[in-house]
């Protein structure tokens, strides 16, 4: 597979990383898996705002940032 010659090796490995963990949250929450699907929409939140940053996309970052601060919610609740 080649890469985008725009983009690292690391930017294309985080990007998928965290498209593979937003799908497998979505799957986990389906499933009623708790708490691991709030670990999963956290990290993958976290994982495509540092791509929204290297992309400066504010849609990007702000419904990622979003998404981690709600799931980071779910963590805590989880270890409370």
């Amino acid at each position: 597979m080649k890469l985008n010659t725009k983009q690292s090796s690391l930017t294309w490995w985080i990007k998928w990383i965290s498209t593979i963990g937003a799908c497998a949250c979505a799957f986990a929450s389906s499933m009623d898996w708790y708490p691991l699907n709030v670990w999963l929409g956290c990290l993958a939140g976290i994982g495509w705002v540092y791509i929204g940053m290297l992309w400066r996309e504010p849609a990007v970052i702000l419904i990622n940032v979003m998404m981690a601060i709600i799931y980071g919610g779910g963590i805590i609740k989880s270890l409370i």
